[in-house]
Formats: C-alpha cells, structure tokens, sequence
C-alpha cells in the first residue's frame, strides 16, 4: 500500500472508529434484525468450474441480518436495505465463520474507489451533485439503491464489489454475490424508487411520508414473523467472469460503479438459503461482520493504491476490522495502530481500554502532542521583529550580491572596449538572472532542504522560518527574471534543479510561479500542463498538532492544470485528466479523464 492509501484508510478509519467509540454500535446499518439458517448448494450447477467451498450437495449454516443503511431507527424512510450474510463452515455449528458477504439493493455502488468514498463522505451535497455531473453513471447508482420497501424478504441484494475465486482445476476468476427472493415472480425493480432530484436529500434516507402511520421497525417486525412461520427462502446467485490479463481491464471489471453486463455474464443460481430460527435483539447486536473474512479459495482482491478499483473493497474490509477491534475493546495490531496514529483525525481511545493503553505506552503516540498554536516568547518575539527584516533584507542582499559580479563585467566592457551601455543591459539582464536563479535554487537546498511527501513541520519550528525566508528570496527572484521564462524548458530546469520531478525532455509546459512554491512536491510527466497563476500547493495546515503537513501534486501524461486553477497537496491529475481552468482540487482528490467518468 503506498502512502496516500495508507492515509486515507487511516483517515477512514480514524473518523469512524471516533464515532464508534461514543456510541459503541456500528457507523453503517446500525440496527438490525437477524435469523439463522442453512444454505444448500445445488447438486448441478450449469457452467461453474468445480470449487472447494461451493460443491454441489453440500450444506452450510448461515445467518442473514436484514438492515436499512442510514434511517437506522425508521424503517418507512425510503433507503437502501442491506442483507449481510454470515456463512459458516460446515457442521460448525455457527461456530466457525467461512465467509461473510454484506450486500445491499442496487446493482452499483457511488464509489470506485477508497478515494472516491471518503470524498464523498466528508463532502456535502453540493458537491456531491457536481461529481454525478461528470460521472452521471453514478447518479443511477445512488437512485437505484434506495427501496421503498413493505419487506426485507421481497428485494434483491447485491455485493457491488468482487471477490477472487480459486477453483480446483487451477482457473480464476472474478465473482460477484447476489441474494434474490425465492419466488421468481417478484421481479429486481421491487420496491424501486424514481428520481426526484440529482441526489437524495443529504442524509442520504428520504423521510417517511405525513400520513404514513406504520411502526417505526415494521420492517424488522415483518421479518422475524415471517422466519417464524413458515420461513423465509431465498435464492442464492453468483456472477463470474475469467480474470483480464492486462492491468487496465481489470480495474474497469472492477469498477464497482458500473454493473457487468447480464447478457455476457449472467448470474448463476448456486443454492438456496433457508433461513427458520430468528435471532434475539442481544444476539443481533452482537453479530460482527468481517468483510475481509477470507480463504485462498475466496479471497479479498488486493490493492496497492487509492486510486485501483480494487481499493474500494480491500480498504473497506481493514476499516471495517479496525473499528471491530476498537469497539470491541480487542488489542490492535501494531499495523493497525500506524494507520490511526498517521491519520489526520484526533482519536479519543480513552473508551477502549488497551488501545488507550497502547497509546499512553507510544511516547510518539499523537495524544502527546498539544494541539496548538501557542508560542514562547522568544518565538513571538522572533516572528515579529527579526523574521520580517530578515524576509527583507536577505533577498535584496543576496539578488544584490549575485548580480555584483555580471553588473562588474558591464561596467568593465563598458569602460575597456566602448561598447554601448544599452547594447549590454539584455544580455547583464539575462545572465544576471541565470546567476540570480541558481542562487536561487541553492538557497533552497541550504535554507530549506528537502521536503518529504507527508512530512510534516511545526508551524513555528526553524524550518518553516527558514522556508519564509527563501520564498520571500524565489519570489524576488521571479519578479527580476525568472517568471519572464515561464512556460519555456529554463523554467522547467530550474523546478527540477530546486527538487520537481519534470520530464524536461517530454514537453512539459509550466507557466506559474504557484507551481515553485513547493518545488520537490511536484512531480509533472511527459506533456503535462500547469496553466498561467495556477497554485500547486505542496502544504496545507489544518490546525492538527500546530502542523504544517506536505503532500505531492502529481500530474501524470498529459495531464492539464487551467490558469488560476488550485491543486491541494495529494491531488494526482491522471493521464489526460484536466482540471478546469479557475478550478479546485481538494487535498487528495483525483483528477480523472473523461473515460473514466
């Protein structure tokens, strides 16, 4: 997993487990009603390789627990309905859990990726409206998930997400689960709910109508009077396609936004789900779901980045875990406490007697830090009266000092060989501004040094000193010559020589100072553009421990940056991908092409 990923998951992970701590349930599907059954697999299942787990004839225990997604305590509010299934191994008895799927209404999730999902969580609706713009896709997404429901039992429930099925004859193969009723007649676009609008309401559950008078849980109600008598069957279906071999087609297979095609790819009934005996309310809440619950035979789908397809279920299934852990007051692993501890989010772990425990023993743990602005005297005093004439005077000092000796050799031919001053000045201009520029870039790596991609600086610590002092001294720099070459190859080597990563040579075009003001947080590929004024911001301070934290812009091939568009640290503009001009890019977000919208 690289850093970004990291991150994010971290970030999800941080933010979820805060709420879960304070009201020690779940952030998603929180109320629920359960029943536990069997699932007996065909005797002939027509075109599926043999399998280790899914052979025909056999019989495993299971539990289902219906839930709706966000109206955790009002069944009538139109939402989508979950169906997460727990199967156990066989004649264990519901001791032993083989694999849990969580399924839910809708053929296709709002997220491709981790990514996409945490930026959809943090952001409001507006936003929201402006992604389906450019993904309409998306829109049906969210739409065709929420069911105006009268029973759990009569809805269809997919898995969205993939899993990687190993099958005994070698092959492999990409799979995706459904759960439909047992009775055919009761057709997928049950309970289906027409648009309104671009996107539901914000709270993502559109409230119960006026004059709706049924009980709050007559869903749940519904449900477990139906397992009583006679019980409740459904329909077991896989959906399965030959793994891709290149790359690229495997993250389209995986995109979870977009449902396969039934035509090329229909699902296969593999067995039928009893389910007779329900669940106290106790035993219900008890239930935790494991989505990276795995086998070599079923497997989760690894990712290494944020922004891979895959990403979407293998992130979820380790926030899913860490938040278990923490609620549950169980020890978390060393990896997993990097991942809270990295993250941008202060997490209360006082509710969680040893992972508080494990923080109070982690002298680096975060809750060791103040979260602060304050400043000593000697910080103060610096900062108001040595910083600014410092910022001053050390620029002017050294453009003067640089420019002493070209300014030398133009009074010097001026004088010897009678050449006329005004003939001289372009060219004392231009090398006095090649000198100034390299000057320029030394004073960074003596200054400043190197940045690292998600480091991160006290705001009043010397090193954020000595950075003003050399942003004040590029500035000046620019202003004297450098910014007259923007857009041309000296400009982009001079961004190199002060740490950018440009393929100088592939035709990289750069025509904004904002993209030096953290140049080693650049990194540009053969044909990207960065537009007149555009910032690229390699910093951001967030008030998180007092910290300036860093991140890298990446603008892949062909990627394009509009005039007086901003990137935050951690935007990646992908190949091709284009933020308009006057543009925004958050911290982290993705630029991409149109295809992939």
């Amino acid at each position: 997993m690289d850093h970004k990923y990291k991150k994010i998951v971290g970030n999800l992970a941080a933010n979820l487990a805060a709420t879960t701590l304070k009201v020690r349930t779940r952030y998603f599907h929180r109320i629920g009603v359960s029943a536990k059954g069997v699932l007996r697999i065909y005797e002939n299942i027509e075109g599926f390789p043999d399998h280790k787990i899914f052979q025909p004839g056999k019989t495993y225990p299971v539990i289902v627990r219906h839930s709706n997604s966000l109206s955790a305590n009002d069944d009538a509010r139109i939402d989508a309905r979950g169906a997460a299934v727990r199967i156990f191994s066989e004649n264990s008895d519901c001791q032993a859990p083989l694999l849990d799927l969580t399924l839910k209404t809708g053929k296709a999730f709002y997220a491709r990726t981790i990514s996409d999902f945490a930026t959809w969580l943090v952001c409001g609706l507006p936003a929201r409206e402006e992604q389906v713009k450019r993904a309409p896709h998306i829109r049906d997404a969210v739409w065709m998930s929420l069911r105006n429901a009268e029973t759990f039992t009569e809805l269809h429930y997919y898995s969205n997400i993939c899993r990687l099925f190993r099958f005994n004859d070698g092959q492999e193969m990409f799979v995706k689960f459904k759960l439909r009723p047992f009775d055919e007649r009761i057709h997928e676009d049950s309970g289906k709910v027409e648009p309104i609008g671009i996107l539901p309401p914000e709270t993502g559950a559109i409230p119960r109508g006026s004059n709706d008078k049924r009980p709050l849980l007559f869903l749940a109600d519904d449900f477990q009077r139906r397992v009583s008598s006679p019980g409740v069957r459904y329909i077991f279906q896989l959906q399965f396609q030959p793994v891709p071999q290149d790359a690229a087609t495997q993250d389209v297979v995986l995109d979870c936004t977009k449902p396969w095609d039934e035509s090329k790819f229909p699902y296969v009934d593999v067995g039928e789900v009893i389910i007779n005996q329900n669940l106290t309310k106790e035993q219900s809440e008890e239930l935790e779901f494991n989505p990276f619950l795995r086998c070599h035979e079923i497997d989760v789908i690894r990712a290494t980045s944020a922004s891979q397809s895959a990403s979407i279920d293998h992130g979820r299934s380790l926030v899913y875990e860490i938040c278990q852990h923490l609620r549950n007051n169980e020890p978390l692993p060393e990896a997993w406490r990097t991942f809270i501890e990295q993250s941008d989010v202060k997490v209360d772990l006082s509710g969680c007697p040893v992972a508080a425990m494990l923080q109070k023993g982690n002298p680096n743990s975060s809750s060791s830090n103040k979260v602060t602005l304050a400043r000593n005297w000697y910080q103060t005093s610096w900062s108001v009266f040595a910083q600014p004439l410092l910022q001053t005077f050390l620029p002017y000092f050294l453009l003067a000092y640089v420019t002493s000796g070209p300014l030398s050799w133009l009074l010097s031919a001026h004088t010897t060989m009678k050449h006329p001053l005004h003939s001289l000045l372009p060219l004392f201009w231009v090398i006095s501004g090649i000198w100034a520029a390299l000057a320029c870039a030394i004073a960074k790596w003596v200054l400043v040094g190197k940045k690292k991609d998600g480091g991160s600086a006290l705001m009043w610590s010397k090193s954020i000193f000595m950075d003003t002092i050399w942003q004040a001294f590029k500035t000046l720099v620019g202003d004297y010559f450098m910014e007259m070459t923007s857009g041309s190859m000296l400009f982009a080597v001079w961004m190199k020589l002060m740490g950018s990563e440009i393929e100088v040579s592939g035709g990289v075009y750069v025509d904004s100072m904002g993209a030096v003001l953290n140049p080693e947080m650049v990194e540009i590929e053969r044909g990207g553009c960065v537009g007149r004024e555009a910032l690229l911001f390699g910093h951001i301070y967030e008030g998180e421990d007092g910290k300036v934290k860093f991140g890298k812009i990446r603008i892949e091939e062909g990627g394009f940056v509009g005039s007086r568009s901003v990137a935050m640290p951690g935007v990646v503009v992908e190949d091709g991908g284009s933020l308009g001009a006057l543009s925004l890019a958050m911290k982290e977000e993705i630029v991409r092409t149109k295809s992939h919208n």
